[in-house]
């Protein structure tokens, strides 16, 4: 009897073809991506865990930020109130100076000069002093005041995740105590003493608040690139790719798509002879 031609055999390597060559597109995809999960057929629960993990990481990513900017914030404060508190030793320099009974009423009063400009530097630097618009030694940053600036430290809406800067008393001279003093008297001197004093008891105080809230944006921040360490690798774990495996079974698949193409072109050949066969051509 006769050869027949078997065209269910085509099909079927077509079909294979068609096959491996998708697994080939999908390895390739996941080794040029370094992505496992290239498309949600793979791993559909995987896929949705590891979507979470990215939201998680870019938000933490944008905390990390703002932690950043609250620190600059801090810094900025603190370069403020040395400023005044190195004005404030200044002025009691000045005061010690005019309380020596040996200067008379003109050396007095070339002090008293001075430190009146440095009361008014004191003043200006407390109401001019601010980071992007917000007023930093002016009042507006006490505990007590109606302006509360937070920094966003967390990726929740929790008050448990926030950090607040109110921390910084007014250091202006009516504030600190040194409005309207003067050092052209002795006795005027020795009252200078005293109220600088005080003043600068308060305003290393306030530093005091500011390097604690800068100390704990500082361990939060690391706190914070730590979290994303180990989400970013919990992520990798999920669906990241595994290289050597992926280039392993690219290699598989490649010959997969070769040997199937092979063994049509070889089905294709019998075919042709089967013709040739029936209709008494020579091929």
């Amino acid at each position: 009897m006769a050869s027949s031609i078997d065209p269910n055999t085509t099909s079927r390597l077509l079909t294979l073809i068609q096959r491996n060559q998708s697994g080939l597109r999908t390895t390739l995809a996941q080794v040029a991506s370094g992505n496992r999960i290239v498309n949600p057929g793979i791993d559909p629960a995987g896929l949705g865990l590891s979507e979470r993990l990215n939201a998680e990481i870019r938000a933490l990513s944008q905390t990390s930020r703002n932690i950043e900017t609250g620190s600059n914030f801090i810094n900025v404060a603190e370069g403020g109130l040395a400023t005044i508190n190195e004005l404030a030793a200044r002025g009691r320099e000045l005061a010690v100076q005019a309380s020596n009974g040996t200067l008379g009423d003109t050396e007095r009063g070339i002090l008293n000069t001075e430190f009146q400009q440095v009361l008014g530097e004191i003043d200006r630097i407390s109401q001019s002093l601010e980071f992007n618009g917000q007023n930093i030694l002016n009042g507006d940053l006490a505990p007590g005041s109606p302006n509360q600036v937070n920094i966003q430290v967390g990726s929740g809406s929790g008050a448990e995740n926030q950090i607040n800067l109110n921390v910084v008393e007014a250091t202006d001279t009516t504030t600190l105590g040194l409005a309207g003093l003067d050092i052209t008297t002795v006795n005027n001197a020795l009252t200078a003493i005293d109220s600088i004093d005080t003043a600068l008891g308060t305003i290393n105080q306030t530093r005091a608040n500011v390097g604690s809230v800068s100390n704990r944006l500082a361990t939060t921040a690391a706190t914070t690139r730590d979290i994303i360490v180990n989400l970013a690798a919990a992520e990798e774990e999920i669906a990241g790719t595994d290289l050597a495996r992926s280039i392993s079974q690219l290699t598989e698949e490649l010959t997969r798509v070769e040997t199937s193409i092979r063994s049509l072109g070889i089905q294709n050949r019998s075919n042709e002879n089967r013709v040739g066969r029936l209709l008494n051509i020579n091929t």
